[in-house]
């Protein structure tokens, strides 16, 4: 995701500190908000829904479709085992049961940005989009270090973020009506991949309305200040304030279906 500012759009650096102090507040709204809902979809989100007895678990728990769902399972987690990976392709069965405490973590990209010189790669998080994941020892963030050489490799848990990933991408392909749920709630679901992660398919959650990149000399500007290589994007107030609702508008198409004058 390159959410950069709109064209037209001007900010300077006093009001792109009061838009992050505004991003911050509504942030914590969105995530407490968020993972309340989460808690209670639990249920929905074990893989056993999907895979019935290829996933450990005690008691038999017949799944129409599980067998054909084991293979695509397979194909994806084969086909993204390679690069950036290097992981084995091998699949053995019954995969090992996943708690279903859902965690969430900021989606992020690399921007690169001009300098006088040279270009500066600055790490941009978007804090109102939430990759979810099943329960890992790494984190996105983590596994990307990872990847980098900058810590230390423990292929065990390469694997698990990796095969997690895939079982939430089945979970959702599966269970439209999961999709479903989240549009009722606000929140827009969708299937990302990030550069870092070759083909590997990752769900993500975001809030009703838009954060927003400012231009690159503002981002110059604040990771300069801030010492570092990492910029959080910023909420677009105008996305706020036409916040879509999805109920509202199909109750006003049938009222316009009906001739009533909005």
């Amino acid at each position: 995701m390159d959410n950069a500012l709109d064209q037209g759009q001007v900010l300077d650096v006093q009001q792109l500190l009061r838009l992050h102090t505004i991003t911050n507040d509504v942030t914590k709204l969105c995530e407490k908000q968020l993972r309340d809902y989460l808690d209670a979809m639990a249920p929905l989100f074990r893989a056993r829904r999907v895979l019935g007895e290829h996933i450990e678990g005690a008691g038999r728990e017949s799944v129409a479709g599980a067998d054909q769902n084991l293979a695509e399972l397979r194909e994806l987690y084969q086909r993204v085992a390679g690069r950036p990976f290097d992981l084995r392709r091998e699949l053995p069965t019954p995969l090992e049961s996943i708690s279903t405490q859902i965690q969430l973590y900021e989606w992020e990209y690399l921007h690169e940005v001009r300098t006088e010189n040279n270009y500066k790669t600055v790490t941009v998080k978007s804090p109102m989009t939430w990759v979810l994941c099943y329960p890992s020892t790494y984190s996105p963030s983590m596994l990307l270090q990872v990847l980098a050489g900058r810590q230390a490799r423990d292929p065990d848990s390469v694997r698990d973020f990796v095969l997690r990933a895939c079982i939430m991408n089945l979970l959702f392909a599966k269970q439209p009506t999961l999709t479903a749920l989240f549009e009722g709630l606000r929140y827009r679901v969708e299937v990302r991949k990030s550069p870092q992660f070759g083909d590997l398919p990752v769900v993500t959650v975001s809030a009703p309305f838009r954060t927003m990149r400012p231009p690159d000399h503002l981002v110059l500007v604040a990771t300069g200040l801030s010492g570092g290589k990492v910029f959080q994007e910023v909420l677009d107030l105008e996305s706020a304030r036409q916040m879509h609702d999805p109920l509202r508008d199909q109750v006003y198409g049938i009222l316009r279906a009906q001739g009533e004058d909005l």
